[in-house]
C-alpha cells in the first residue's frame, strides 16, 4: 500500500538562534533560547516517516549552527527519507569539510539565501560581513559533491530593480531554481519597512522580467514567487505559490504543528478589487500587516489567469535545471535508457525537489527534448530516452550547463519546460 503523504513535506524548525542578523527578518521578535532537542528531533523524524512522509525539510533560525545536525540529517536518512533539504543562509558553508560531511550525512538539497548578487549589499542586509563570500564558497563546493542548490530571494528596495540581473548571476553560478520571496511586515523587517519597504506594483516589472528570463533560458518551471498575489504576476498566475496546496506540515522547536495549507491565509485580507476576481477562490489575498502599511494600491482582478508557460525566442544561452542535469548524467553512463532504468540507476541521484519517480523523468526528458538534447525512440516494445550525440556538445559539472549551443537551437513557439 503506498504512504498517504508520500507527496508531502515534513518540515521541521530545528531553532530560532542564528549567526546572521538580517535587516528583513521575520523572526526578530521570536525566543532564540528555543532549540528543539535532538530527543524530540528524532521521534518527530520516525513519526513523520511512519506516517508516510518522504520528504524532509530542516530549517530555522539557522539550522546548521547546531551541533547535532550531521546526526539529524544521518538519522533522516537512516530512517528512509530520500529527499533531505537545508535552508541556511551559507555562512557555516564556507568550510569545504563541513559541506563534504553534510553530503556524507544524506543532504540532498540546499536552498540558500543570498539576496544579491553583491557582496557588500547581501553582507548589509544580513549584518555580517563575508556572509556572501562564505555562501558562494559553499554553492561552489557542494555543487562539486553533487547536492542540488536553490536560492530564496527576498525582495527590497536595495534589490527589486536588479532581480532578473540577479538572477542571471546565481544561474552562472549554477543555482537553478528560485523562489522570490515577497517579504511579510513583521519582526525585524516590521522595524526596517521604511528602509527596504517596496510596494508590489512597484515590483510588478521586475517579477515579470525576471520570469521572462527564466523562460528564455529553458527553466520556465524553476522559479516561483511567495506572498505575491496572482495579480501582480499577469500572465503567469500560476507561479503564484499558494493558489494550490501547500502539502506541508511545520514542527516548531516547541514540538507544535502546523499544516500550511490550514493556517497559510490566516492573517491574510482581500482587497476591494478581489471580490471581482476570477480567482478569488484560490487566492486568500495579501497579509494583513502589508495592507496596514502600503494598502490596496495596484490590485486588480485577474479575469482570465493563464498557465505559467513561455513561447521561448531563440537565445544562445540556455540553462538546465538540476533534474535534467541528473538525466544527461545517466544517460551518458547507459544511452538509451528506459524510464524504470534511469529510476534504477538513480539511487544515488535525486532527480527531483520531491521525490525519485517516474514523473520526475518524464518531465526531465520531454524537456531536453524541446532543447534537442534528447529524444524518445521506440525500442522492442518499450520507449526508451536517448542522449543525442550528434549534438557534438559537451556537457559538464554545473557549468553546463553545455559549453556551446550552435546545434542546440531552442524552436520557436516551444514551451521550454513543465512546472514540477
Amino acid at each position: 500500500m503506498e504512504p498517504k503523504n508520500n507527496n508531502k513535506c515534513y518540515e521541521l524548525i530545528l531553532n530560532y538562534n542564528c549567526n546572521a542578523r538580517c535587516l528583513f527578518c521575520s523572526q526578530g521578535s521570536f525566543d532564540k533560547s528555543l532549540n528543539a532537542d535532538f530527543k524530540l528531533t528524532a521521534e518527530n523524524i520516525y513519526g513523520a516517516y511512519k506516517s508516510g512522509y518522504r520528504r524532509l525539510g530542516l530549517t530555522g533560525g539557522e539550522p546548521l549552527i547546531r551541533t547535532d545536525i550531521l546526526k539529524v540529517i544521518s538519522l533522516a536518512r537512516s530512517v528512509g527519507f530520500n529527499f533531505i533539504r537545508v535552508q541556511t543562509n551559507g555562512i557555516k558553508l564556507s568550510d569545504p569539510a563541513f559541506c563534504r560531511r553534510l553530503a556524507g550525512a544524506g543532504l540532498t538539497f540546499c536552498k540558500l539565501s543570498l539576496t544579491s548578487d553583491r557582496p557588500a549589499e547581501h553582507d548589509r542586509l544580513l549584518g555580517v560581513s563575508g556572509a556572501w563570500e562564505s555562501a558562494v564558497r559553499g554553492a561552489k563546493t557542494l555543487r562539486k559533491l553533487k547536492i542540488r542548490l536553490g536560492n530564496n530571494i527576498l525582495i527590497n528596495a536595495l534589490n527589486y530593480k536588479r532581480l532578473p540581473e540577479i538572477i542571471r548571476s546565481f544561474l552562472e553560478l549554477g543555482i537553478t531554481n528560485f523562489v522570490v520571496i515577497y517579504p511579510v511586515y513583521i519582526g525585524s523587517m516590521a522595524s526596517h519597512s521604511a528602509e527596504l519597504g517596496v510596494s508590489l506594483g512597484e515590483c510588478e516589472k521586475y517579477f515579470a522580467e525576471a520570469a521572462d528570463l527564466m523562460d528564455k533560458s529553458g527553466l520556465a518551471g524553476e522559479i516561483l514567487f511567495l506572498n505575491v498575489p496572482p495579480c501582480f504576476l499577469k500572465g503567469r498566475e500560476s507561479l503564484a505559490i499558494g493558489l494550490d496546496l501547500f502539502n506541508t506540515v511545520v514542527t516548531d522547536p516547541a514540538g507544535g504543528k502546523n499544516d500550511l495549507d490550514v493556517t497559510a491565509n490566516r492573517a491574510k485580507v482581500r482587497a476591494p478589487a478581489c471580490r471581482y476576481c476570477s480567482l478569488r477562490r484560490r487566492c486568500a489575498g495579501v497579509d494583513a500587516h502589508y495592507a496596514e502599511i502600503l494598502g490596496f494600491d495596484g490590485f486588480k482582478p485577474v479575469l482570465k489567469p493563464r498557465l505559467a508557460q513561455g513561447a521561448v525566442r531563440e537565445t544562445p544561452r540556455v540553462f538546465f535545471s538540476d533534474n535534467e542535469l541528473c538525466l544527461i548524467e545517466i544517460l551518458k553512463k547507459e544511452n538509451p535508457s528506459s524510464t524504470a532504468r534511469v529510476l534504477k540507476l538513480a539511487k544515488n541521484i535525486v532527480l527531483c525537489r520531491d521525490c525519485s519517480d517516474g514523473n520526475s523523468v518524464l518531465n526531465a526528458a520531454q524537456s531536453l527534448v524541446k532543447k534537442g538534447l534528447v529524444e524518445s525512440v521506440f525500442e522492442r516494445g518499450h520507449y526508451y530516452w536517448r542522449l543525442i550525440k550528434s549534438t557534438g556538445e559537451r556537457v559538464t559539472g554545473h557549468k553546463s550547463q553545455v559549453t556551446s549551443y550552435k546545434s542546440i537551437r531552442v524552436q520557436k513557439n516551444n514551451v521550454a519546460g513543465e512546472e514540477d
